[in-house]
């Protein structure tokens, strides 16, 4: 498998010679441990195997965690560049549970995001969802002359892209900092697609975590010329603290996204509250905790953002407020694993001068790649320019002071604009884009790709149609992004009022561009394009992003309706869940979503 880890002093030059042409260095694409046996039991249901990129390279794992999985750092390295925190450079998934990939056991899940360790070639890997396989505990430290058992996916003597996976038996020879010594019992080795795989010590048949595969000799692996069956694994039984620091957990209760927004009262409380998701990716009722803002807030001076802002996992609720002296407050309420929230951490605020909230179209991303959403708010100063202003998210949740990611002074309308944000080009980073409604009818999107700095790269149109083919009105389009077709890319949804209501969606193209709009839903009884509030998120666990709606019904009544993505990025007809039958009076304006 390619790898990228730094060189460590081997024992002699030859060793480190071998490794260089035998080892998991630079090598081509491959996928077990050979000499040893095929499990067709449980027993290392915690072993993964772990794919990035579309058929770029492949490595073995360890679960750690129903959330996490630990493998080789350098399993994630592109073209030997360093491999950083945040979303992996190459959409990436975990297969867990599954010793026979033939079968249908255990899961696949896509890679959230990774937590690389800062010396040793080991990395975190954060799933996207939960997974119902037992995970492997860390053991004690070995010991010269013990007995340990390794596995993995990759190449064994005889097959190139074995689907099973192999276990063998190799000796402790020598125990280092960081690293371990191994030797093949009888015809086992350890080869090409093992990197990252599991080395454990079995007390009453029972497996404990020690090392991760690191380099090996590969003698008796096919087309290897090899015939020493040694290795140097990287250690992993003294990283417990490590682990404890950098594995928060997710939702404790299930793998389904739920819907976070925040009810404004008219005395200006504020209280977030969550739509926990079920199983069929409908919804239960509202439930909250925390209620207070000293009477601060209005519906008329906030604008609230449902994302993962401290990178747990969990979207959480930032709400940027101002005062009527125009002062500016950004709050964080973080959201718990049971779905509630505390106090909001406040990060930011600004006196009068900073502008006007009703200048900014906002939305949220992880413009740099941190594993973090930020806040990015489409401004139009007074004189004219138009720019991107960025709050760089922290790791508690909160918001660094604001940065001007972009500006110019000869863009276009301010108001002909519906900002959104998502992966476009599936680079880790997420990209801000906006329609643009020209005058004469036609219509564009404008992507500004996501940089490590926080800030913009320049602008591109991402699709456009021409004026005698126009899409329709700004006005008449509400806009949500995400990965609905389940590619690594984000897409974007348009719910266009047009003779009824109509569902659009722009899929996103490897090369950052959008293909031209699906049409998957059309309805002139399903209700009102004004009484509809649309968001996103991954309702049902599939690895799609859906859509829901909150309506608001003739009768004030108000419902959730979920729409479930196709695999080709469409949605299927709505279904309802959650209702009232006569809203309380004010839930309605009174319930901000993410985007108002």
């Amino acid at each position: 498998m390619p790898s990228s880890y730094p060189r460590r002093a081997a024992r002699t030059a030859g060793l480190l010679a071998a490794t260089l042409l035998a080892g998991f260095i630079g090598v081509p694409p491959a996928q077990a441990v050979t000499g040893g046996a095929a499990v067709s039991d449980g027993s290392f249901a915690f072993a993964a195997k772990i794919e990035v990129g579309p058929g770029s390279r492949a490595c073995s794992g360890a679960l750690v965690d129903p959330w996490w999985v630990l493998t080789a750092k350098s399993c994630f390295s592109v073209d030997g560049q360093p491999v950083v925190a945040g979303k992996p450079a190459q959409p990436a998934t975990v297969t867990v549970g599954r010793p026979d990939l033939t079968t249908s056991t255990g899961a696949v899940v896509p890679v959230f995001r990774i937590v690389p360790h800062p010396d040793r070639d080991v990395v975190l890997v954060r799933l996207s969802a939960r997974v119902d396989v037992a995970p492997v505990p860390l053991g004690a430290a070995p010991a010269v002359g013990e007995q340990l058992t390794v596995a993995g996916f990759g190449r064994t003597a005889t097959t190139w892209v074995p689907d099973q996976l192999h276990t063998g038996t190799f000796a402790v020879q020598g125990v280092n900092a960081g690293t371990l010594e191994i030797l093949g019992s009888g015809q086992a080795a350890i080869c090409r697609g093992d990197l990252g795989g599991p080395t454990v010590r079995l007390v009453g048949g029972k497996p404990q975590l020690v090392a991760l595969h690191h380099t090996s000799w590969q003698g008796g692996c096919l087309a290897e010329t090899a015939t020493r069956r040694d290795a140097v694994e990287t250690r992993v039984d003294d990283l417990g603290a490590w682990l404890a620091a950098n594995m928060p957990q997710g939702p404790a209760v299930d793998r389904y996204e739920d819907i976070n927004f925040l009810y404004v009262y008219a005395d200006g409380d504020v209280a977030p509250q969550t739509f926990p998701a079920t199983a069929t990716g409908g919804f239960d009722a509202p439930l909250g905790e925390w209620k207070g803002g000293a009477k601060a807030y209005g519906t008329d001076r906030v604008k609230v953002l449902n994302d993962d802002f401290d990178g747990d996992g969990i979207k959480d609720v930032a709400v940027m407020s101002t005062r009527t002296d125009g002062s500016f407050a950004l709050d964080t309420f973080v959201t718990r694993p049971d779905g509630k929230h505390g106090a909001p951490i406040r990060s930011w605020t600004y006196g009068s001068n900073f502008g006007h909230l009703a200048s900014m179209k906002m939305t949220s991303g992880d413009f740099n790649g941190d594993g973090r959403a930020d806040l990015t708010a489409f401004y139009g100063y007074g004189n004219g320019d138009e720019a991107w202003i960025n709050w760089l998210a922290r790791p508690d949740g909160g918001f660094d002071a604001p940065i001007e990611a972009w500006r110019a002074a000869n863009f276009g309308h301010w108001s002909s604009t519906s900002v959104f944000a998502g992966d476009v080009n599936g680079d880790g980073r997420h990209d801000a884009s906006l329609f643009y409604a020209y005058g004469n009818g036609a219509m564009a999107v404008i992507t500004w790709p996501g940089q490590a700095d926080g800030k913009f790269g320049t602008g591109y149109t991402s699709w456009s149609t021409p004026a005698d083919k126009p899409f329709g009105a700004l006005a008449s389009m509400k806009l949500a992004e995400g990965d609905f077709n389940g590619d690594g890319r984000d897409d974007v949804a348009v719910l266009l009022a047009d003779n009824g209501l109509r569902l659009f969606t722009w899929t996103a193209k490897a090369d950052g561009n959008f293909n031209a709009p699906l049409a998957s839903w059309t309805s002139t009884i399903f209700g009102q394009f004004a009484r509809s509030k649309l968001v996103s998120g991954d309702y049902d666990g599939n690895g799609r992003d859906d859509l829901a709606i909150l309506y608001q019904y003739t009768d004030d009544g108000i419902g959730l309706h979920t729409f479930t993505a196709k695999p080709d990025g469409g949605f299927n007809v709505p279904f309802g869940s959650w209702r009232v039958d006569r809203a309380v009076y004010g839930w309605w304006p009174s319930m901000k979503m993410d985007g108002e």
